[in-house]
């Protein structure tokens, strides 16, 4: 820790490693969602952020569900995790690259710390639904409706 108290790269790197860890376990973290559901979505991470870039930005929070990657604010957005491509963090921000898009998603988050736990769990659960819209059989079952 540095002297301001705050966990510093090296102590966030481990924190996001040992989430990781626990993530490949199977060790899903599970979270209080500030709205409801849908039925078989559960929510695993909230977080309160800053969405944009501008002095327009809107103020709200990122849920991240087993299906979905949401805004919740006064604009509400909501991207399946089959829509992802790519999350990476950007020191307080969880970056968000859209598939065949350029368009970037940026929350702010309070701390280093909370973006890079947002960001762990929603690489996991990207890649999650990356391999199961890659099962073979899902798109054979898909192609037989």
């Amino acid at each position: 820790m540095n002297g301001s108290h705050l966990p510093d790269e090296t102590a966030i790197e481990s924190e996001a490693t040992e989430l990781a860890n626990r993530l490949r376990r199977g060790e899903l973290p599970v979270a209080t969602a500030p709205d409801p559901l849908a039925p078989g979505d559960q929510c695993h991470y909230v977080t309160p952020v800053r969405f944009g870039r501008r002095r327009a930005d809107q103020y709200g929070h990122v849920v991240l569900t087993s299906g979905w990657l949401k805004f919740r604010g006064t604009l509400d957005l909501s991207v399946s995790w089959s829509e992802i491509a790519k999350v990476h963090r950007a020191a307080r921000e969880i970056v968000v690259s859209l598939e065949d898009s350029r368009r970037l998603l940026r929350f702010s988050c309070h701390s280093e710390l909370e973006a890079a736990r947002g960001v762990v769990i929603a690489q996991y659960l990207a890649q999650s639904a990356r391999l199961h819209t890659a099962d073979p059989l899902a798109a054979f079952h898909h192609a037989a409706l």
